[in-house]
């Protein structure tokens, strides 16, 4: 009953909000969301673009999206889920697009609308508002699995996301994607066995959909079942060898199988198939974070140098920022150190030296590199921006750590490593560190085996690799 009242308020109040943005709103659906196009083939490639978005296989979605659009330039909604679906838009373009097709709706059903006005505050970032518009979508439109679908998709962890979940379920048993989301969920909280379940659901439900095959076979890598993991990123890539997930995946067990080389053929089989040229800026600095893991620094520097000569031309400073920080860090981890206070320079030219990746790559660049004057400074700044308990305090913690052990300090260390996350990869590196200073060779070969056979290997991770690659240093 409570939620038939948000509904009816909501309702209430959506014409003032719709005539502010010059929109006429229709008749609701009874049940179902209805497209608002008289053209067939645009909604056939909306619908088709819908299923491939829920099933995270974003590339070929816009694809869709963009056909139907073109087919109807005034399907709004199209273009909405395609401001939403677009792999590599910056969040102000995706904005710009999910308006555009707002803007467009003048004959929307109040379904759509509702629908629309969700991913607006979804890609805007407000999830809650977000959260509270797919809900309210959901009772206009009952019957469909899609919007209950995005109401789970739009919550904010594994506490809150799992019983909405499975109350998706409990109403449409059948609908694949939703299995999908919550076996990642259940990972999350540590339910292996109900998230192995719910995956194995869904390649049941979605066997020629390649992200079903790719999710099963991304839980069997954690699991550390290589072998079978490989099969079901063969059989998502065999499906559609534009899912470049596959190809990535597959390098992430190659990888840890000690395989680098052949790890390194399967990214650039992603490079070579990437749906866009920011796509394949990424690809190419995963490909040169294999190069690291392998030693092969002058390598995986050249690849940088390749990832930063595309973003330039795409002319995206975020990413030019990011690629520039991952040269300073690279050059500090290397021990070599004489190059990171350019790199970092170049990256506070490109995005500005208050950035809070910024603020806090400098702290973690100089820590490594070993310029504690320089490295105190920052962290005191990064620190700054820190709250207790949370991702940036654990970080200032393992950034004094650092300077501990380098001015052979480990109980310091060790203190200040207190109360933080012992699964965090670094966290067991400097552990591991601190361990051998103090002679504890077994627990130190310990917890170095845990970083290294971690099979939640994840190359755009750079924390992550940069921790294994230190990890590999140590002397047990």
């Amino acid at each position: 009953m409570k939620g038939l009242v948000r509904s009816i308020l909501l309702l209430a109040l959506l014409p003032a909000a719709l005539i502010a943005q010059q929109v006429t709103v229709a008749s609701t659906a009874p049940q179902r969301l209805r497209v608002t196009t008289t053209n067939e083939e645009a909604s056939r490639h909306f619908w088709a673009g819908l299923t491939d978005a829920r099933n995270i296989f974003f590339s070929r979605a816009t694809t869709h999206f963009d056909r139907a659009a073109t087919l109807d330039g005034n399907f709004g909604l199209a273009r909405v889920m395609r401001g939403w679906a677009a792999p590599d838009l910056t969040k102000d373009e995706r904005k710009a697009e999910v308006d555009r097709g707002i803007a467009t709706m003048s004959s929307a059903s109040t379904g759509e609308m509702v629908t629309a006005l969700a991913f607006r505050e979804f890609v805007a970032g407000n999830r809650r508002q977000a959260r509270e518009l797919f809900s309210a979508a959901s009772e206009l439109l009952p019957g469909d699995p899609s919007i209950a679908f995005l109401t789970a998709f739009a919550q904010d962890g594994p506490t809150d996301a799992i019983p909405v979940l499975r109350a998706v379920i409990a109403r449409f048993p059948d609908d694949a994607p939703t299995y999908n989301i919550l076996a990642y969920n259940l990972w999350q909280t540590g339910d292996r066995a109900g998230a192995f379940t719910a995956v194995r659901k869904y390649v049941e439900l979605a066997p020629d959909q390649p992200n079903s095959h790719d999710s099963f076979a991304e839980l069997l890598q954690w699991e550390g079942r290589f072998t079978d993991a490989m099969a079901h990123y063969a059989r998502a890539a065999q499906l559609d060898s534009t899912f470049t997930e596959a190809y990535l995946g597959s390098a992430e067990v190659l990888q840890l199988s000690g395989r680098g080389a052949e790890a390194r053929r399967q990214i650039q089989q992603a490079i070579a198939r990437s749906p866009s040229k920011a796509t394949s800026v990424g690809y190419t600095r995963d490909l040169a974070r294999s190069f690291l893991m392998d030693g092969l620094v002058k390598e995986g520097m050249d690849q940088f140098a390749i990832a930063l000569r595309d973003a330039q031309a795409l002319n995206r400073p975020v990413l030019i920022a990011a690629i520039y920080r991952d040269m300073a860090f690279t050059d500090a981890q290397s021990g070599r150190g004489t190059l990171m206070a350019g790199y970092l320079a170049s990256a506070a030219e490109a995005r500005g030296v208050d950035d809070p990746m910024q603020v806090e790559m400098t702290a973690a660049t100089y820590t490594v590199g070993g310029d504690i004057n320089a490295a105190r400074q920052a962290i005191q700044k990064f620190a700054a921006l820190a709250q207790p308990d949370n991702y940036n305090a654990t970080r200032a913690s393992i950034m004094r750590a650092i300077i501990a052990l380098r001015e052979n300090k480990p109980k310091e260390a060790l203190s200040q490593l207190t109360g933080a996350p012992l699964d965090d990869p670094w966290v067991r590196t400097l552990t591991a560190e601190c361990y051998v200073a103090a002679g504890n060779l077994p627990d130190a070969r310990v917890l170095k085996n845990q970083v290294l056979t971690d099979p939640q290997l994840n190359f755009s991770d750079g924390y992550n690799v940069a921790a294994r690659i230190r990890a590999a240093k140590i002397k047990v």
